[in-house]
């Protein structure tokens, strides 16, 4: 994934955790919050650059650093795919809830893939 399409700096955490909406599962969080893209769009380059994702999963939550890479793929996969075109102009932060010792990794990634396809926060 492009460095443009990815949350980097702490403050940009800091205001989606603040200001964006929250969606919950037991085992993450999706949080979603207008850019400043968005809201200044009258140039060009501000319109093409789109929907940004972060990913925070915590190391208390997913012990193993395989099963907590491979959910971050997971996660900028179907970003890409599912929400970057459809949701140009809104910042993405999944973060890890918390995860049960002997939670199926494969049932984690279809709540993930879950939490990102649902069609509840369309109307955002």
């Amino acid at each position: 994934m492009k460095e443009k399409f990815r949350l980097r700096k702490s403050e940009d955490f800091r205001k989606v955790f603040k200001e964006g909406k929250k969606f919950l599962s037991p085992h993450f969080i999706l949080y979603i919050h207008n850019n400043i893209l968005r809201q200044t769009a009258d140039d060009k380059q501000a319109c093409l650059r789109g929907a940004r994702i972060g990913i925070s999963i915590s190391k208390n939550h997913f012990k193993l650093a395989t099963r907590r890479n491979r959910l971050r793929r997971i996660a900028k996969e179907l970003f890409r795919k599912e929400l970057s075109a459809r949701f140009k102009g809104y910042d993405f932060v999944v973060t890890s809830r918390r995860a049960h010792p002997r939670s199926n990794i494969n049932k984690v990634v279809k709540e993930l893939k879950y939490l990102i396809t649902n069609p509840r926060y369309v109307d955002i």
